[in-house]
């Protein structure tokens, strides 16, 4: 099939040989039907055609609905571009007549010397005929387009006026009045295009489609607008029995329940897809080069959308869609392997033949075209080559859909994929061999960096439900389930309810996973509006998990359900962690059955029943929880399985209640009577957990903790995280298991891993913990912090390096006269100022405070530590404050007591001022900064410091008081040169 590219293209497509277009090639020195000519008479030949370039267009409108009747879904969309490129292109020539030329274009005279210069005149010709303009789209903003269309016209604009300013004609206009006439050039040929794009649009409605204005729309369900839609455009084409087949099983699909897992409750009823998929929103942009779509910001920074249904049949009508992919992102639970099922549903046989290839039920190393012919032989019985498949559907255009990208990521370990690249080439093989496609590709949003994107990919991402589309899903699930609700006494779930907790109910599936929490007893109804979020975990996991327990373990008792409960959980909780210390958000199975091999005691045994299955098949412990994601993907004929959480909360939850188990253990261990004397508690299993990894990089652990603590924990359970950080140094390894090895970690990164952990536990616990409880022994607890963040900050990755810093804070305090630190969890506020009496360990009624100034450190050493460690914070700060060291250098370690309880440099003094002056600060502002400058540089008039600190100091305060000259009161700006003027005391 041939491929629009030009004027020249497109007018053979839509019907080279007519009489008009070889009048046209007539005009134009033949370059349109043998795309060759040059020299004068090509030039010549642009002003005599244009009147034939003008009927074109008209001809490319009139009657067009005709000129792609009977052709099939790909070939009308081709010659749908070709009459949008003659269009764009002849509105270019129409405007040469009103912009007012300021000559007779008939009367353009060339002389000898212009006729042998032309021959560069007909390259720009051709160039302007040959020239794809851009095409409208349903990612792409209309005034984006519009924009872009004019500065192609302004590109020919510019260069057929040099061309013509090159003749004799020319000579009259300055270069100022070419420069306007190309403007209005563009601008008029921009008019003229909207002029004839509303006429293409008047004579094939199914062109509006590419520019349809994007607007709010009422929320849809299971896209069926979409079907709608399509209905309208299709052709006459009847489908053959191969794509009948392949639409009879994805339209089937819109007929059974959302939910094919059979742990759903008998007396629940279950929407089907057709009637409980609610249309989510999205937004949609192109992926290039420098796009993060993993990153949440790159997203934000275009606007929610409503029109899903009208987007997806825009694109799949236009030529991106046989180009490159469309990525579909959404977080679990989002509804992307719903979409793909909803899609192959609506699509209309007569045009589409729909293929959807679940990616983790097909080879994954196999090539795209074997990946599919393995869906289809899977899905229909049938087994086909592509080729004959495609032959089989006649003129309807393919849609490939594949499901679950990431899971090809996470299951097979893969980092850095080709394989959307990979798509991108089996699309331009099938376009080239004449068979195009469109393919659709779905994936978590958090691998969306995780492989190559190609050239001209659109991704969309589904948004969370916002409160109306909560509504409609309730509507839906009550009306579903009024009868069995109403015969067990329990009313509807309201949407008040629900949205009390956002995050769950913002993804289709955990508002699923709500509905069904509440169908049991009204839960979710009876839980205060008040509950904490750690509660309402709690409740959801150990609901489901006694679900579960009570389909296997109908004998067993209420003791035995609560520890089969408990156990479950705890296999959970290790799954979290198994995550959590693998820095991602899924797990193997190969992984979770060595984690679970490491860290569940040997030997222990279970309640009656045989609940724990072997641990080669985690699958089974983990995957059937409604809360779980299975991933899976086959590779050389194994199947591999990751699990991930629907919600990363979930994981983190669980992380953080393991904790407080182990550190409740553990303290009472600790208390624990022995003959011999205290007891010393085993922290083997606490060491092995929080070894790996800082719990900062996932905000919301340290925030269930704080919740967990504030219900009732012991002064010990409190208290044991410190305890634990003093023996750092002489811990037993008495109880450590050394099998659970998640990552290859040396021994000094866990050991700065642990006693960070155990920081943020104890911060997290008791609200806020001094270094001197940390290091009770030290005779300098600064210098050992010190060595302490230093060892964190070495070992740690940037970001985890990065959440640490934006997770804690520090307040320096005195204690027995020492330096002391209090350690506090604050992610908003601005550190408090520098103390300088704590940095000189100077407490309260120390010498310093009332010695006026002092100066103890060379300054020029700041530069070299920082010259040496090479740390990007201190080479920041230097770098802010070169211009300050070239000048007065010594000035920054040169300080001065205000009062007893504040100090500040010298160097802090200037800047405060300096930019309270530059920067037109209010008066109080300026007068405080004005006083503590002039303070600064009287009184350090002491033995202690450089004499030329104060020369130095005492010129540049007075070079800034010339500048406030009436932003101060007089008389204070009067004594302010005078102390400074003054003899030494």
């Amino acid at each position: 099939m041939s491929k629009v590219v030009g004027y020249v293209d497109a007018v053979k497509l839509l019907g080279g040989g007519s009489p008009l277009v070889k009048a046209l090639d007539r005009a134009l020195g033949g370059v349109l039907l043998a795309a060759t000519g040059g020299g004068s008479e090509l030039a010549i030949s642009l002003f005599d055609g244009k009147a034939e370039a003008v009927r074109l267009g008209e001809w490319a409108v009139t009657g067009l609905r005709d000129k792609i009747k009977g052709y099939g879904r790909y070939d009308r969309t081709q010659r749908l571009q070709a009459a949008h490129t003659i269009i764009a292109t002849s509105a270019f020539f129409e405007a040469l007549d009103d912009v007012g030329l300021p000559f007779d274009m008939r009367a353009v005279a060339l002389t000898a010397d212009e006729r042998r210069g032309l021959t560069g005149a007909g390259s720009t010709v051709r160039e302007v005929l040959a020239t794809e303009p851009p095409l409208p789209a349903p990612h792409l903003d209309h005034e984006h387009f519009r924009a872009e269309l004019r500065s192609g016209y302004l590109v020919h604009a510019v260069k057929l006026l040099s061309f013509v300013q090159g003749l004799s004609v020319g000579e009259t206009l300055d270069e100022r009045r070419w420069s306007a006439l190309a403007a209005a050039l563009a601008d008029a040929a921009g008019l003229r295009y909207e002029d004839l794009h509303r006429r293409l649009v008047a004579e094939v409605p199914e062109f509006a489609l590419w520019t349809a204005e994007q607007r709010q729309r009422d929320m849809g369900t299971a896209l069926a607008r979409m079907e709608t839609v399509l209905r309208s455009l299709a052709s006459d084409h009847t489908p053959g029995d191969v794509a009948a087949m392949l639409v009879r099983a994805w339209t089937s699909t819109l007929d059974r329940p959302i939910l094919s897992e059979g742990d759903v409750p008998e007396d629940l009823v279950i929407p089907t897809l057709g009637e409980g998929y609610v249309d989510p929103g999205f937004r949609v942009r192109p992926i290039d080069t420098v796009a993060s779509p993993a990153d949440e910001s790159w997203w934000a920074e275009t606007r929610e959308r409503s029109d899903l249904a009208e987007f997806l049949v825009s694109y799949l009508t236009t030529p991106a869609a046989t180009a490159s992919p469309l990525l579909v992102l959404g977080q679990p639970g989002a509804g992307k392997s719903v979409l793909t099922r909803i899609v192959a549903a609506r699509l209309d046989a007569r045009d589409f033949l729909p293929v959807r290839v679940v990616l983790r039920e097909v080879p994954a190393e196999a090539e795209i075209q074997d990946q599919i012919e393995y869906a289809v032989r899977a899905a229909t019985g049938e087994t086909l080559t592509w080729p004959a498949l495609v032959r089989a559907a006649g003129p309807a255009l393919p849609v490939v859909l594949l499901d679950g990208f990431d899971e090809l990521l996470q299951a097979t370990g893969v980092a850095q994929s080709d394989y959307l690249n990979r798509v991108a080439a089996f699309q331009r093989r099938e376009a080239d061999l004449g068979r195009p496609v469109a393919v659709l590709v779905t994936s978590r949003t958090a691998v969306a960096d995780r492989a190559g994107v190609p050239s001209g990919t659109v991704g969309i991402r589904l948004e969370p439900f916002r409160e109306e589309h909560v509504r409609r899903w309730l509507a839906t699930w009550n009306t579903a389930n009024a009868g069995s609700l109403h015969r067990r006494g329990l009313t509807e779930l309201d949407v008040d309810v629900v949205l009390r907790q956002p995050a769950l109910a913002g993804q289709p599936l955990l508002l699923m996973m709500l509905a069904l929490y509440d169908a049991d007893t009204n839960a979710l109804r009876a839980a205060s509006a008040d509950l904490d979020e750690s509660s309402l975990y709690e409740r959801l996991l150990t609901a489901f998990a006694l679900r579960e327990v009570a389909k296997t373990h109908v004998a067993a008792t209420s003791a035995q359900r609560a520890a089969l409960v408990e156990m479950e959980l705890l296999r959970l909780s290790v799954a979290a962690f198994g995550m959590f210390n693998r820095n991602r958000q899924w797990i193997t199975a190969d992984e979770l059955d060595a984690d679970l091999r490491a860290l569940t005691p040997a030997g222990r045994a279970e309640p009656a029943g045989g609940f724990r299955p072997p641990l080669n098949q985690a699958e089974k412990l983990v995957g059937r929880f409604f809360f779980m994601q299975r991933g899976q993907a086959t590779r050389g004929g194994a199947r591999l399985h990751t699990y991930e959480f629907l919600h990363a909360t979930f994981g983190e939850y669980l992380i953080a209640r393991l904790v407080m188990r182990l550190l409740t253990e553990l303290a009472e261990e600790e208390a624990a009577a022995s003959v011999f004397g205290p007891a010393r508690c085993r922290d083997g299993r606490l060491h092995a957990l929080l070894s790996f990894a800082p719990m900062t990089n996932r905000e919301p652990i340290l925030e269930f903790l704080t919740e967990l603590a504030g219900r009732g924990s012991s002064d010990d359970v409190r208290q044991l995280p410190i305890t634990l950080h003093q023996r750092l140094d002489d811990r037993s390894t008495d109880g450590d298991v050394s099998g659970y090895r998640p990552t290859e970690a040396p021994a000094p990164d866990r050991y700065a891993a642990y006693s960070l952990n155990l920081l943020l536990l104890a911060v997290a616990l008791k609200g806020e913990v001094r270094a001197s409880e940390l290091f009770p022994d030290s005779p300098d607890l600064a210098v050992l912090w010190r060595r302490h963040a230093l060892l964190w900050q070495a070992t740690l990755p940037t970001a985890s390096w990065w959440a640490v810093v934006f997770t804690l804070q520090t307040r320096v305090a005195w204690h027995d006269e020492r330096r002391d630190l209090t350690v506090v969890l604050d992610r908003g506020s601005i550190p408090p100022p520098v103390d300088p009496y704590w940095l000189y360990r100077a407490p309260p009624g120390h010498h310093l405070r009332s010695a006026g100034s002092w100066q103890q450190t060379r300054w020029d050493g700041l530069a070299r530590q920082s010259n040496l460690v090479r740390d990007r914070v201190n080479e920041l700060l230097l770098h802010s404050m070169e211009p300050m060291i070239e000048q007065i250098g010594d000035a920054m370690t040169t300080f001065v007591a205000h009062d007893a309880d504040t100090a500040y440099s010298i160097a802090a003094a200037l800047s405060r001022f300096h930019f309270a002056v530059l920067l037109n600060e209010r008066r109080d502002k300026l007068l405080r900064a004005g006083a503590d400058a002039v303070h600064a540089v009287t009184r350090c008039w002491t033995p202690m410091v450089d004499h030329r600190v104060r020369s130095r100091a005492t010129r540049k305060v007075l070079e800034l008081t010339p500048l406030i000259k009436g932003r101060v009161p007089e008389e204070v700006r009067i004594e302010w040169i005078k102390q400074l003027t003054a003899d030494s005391p």
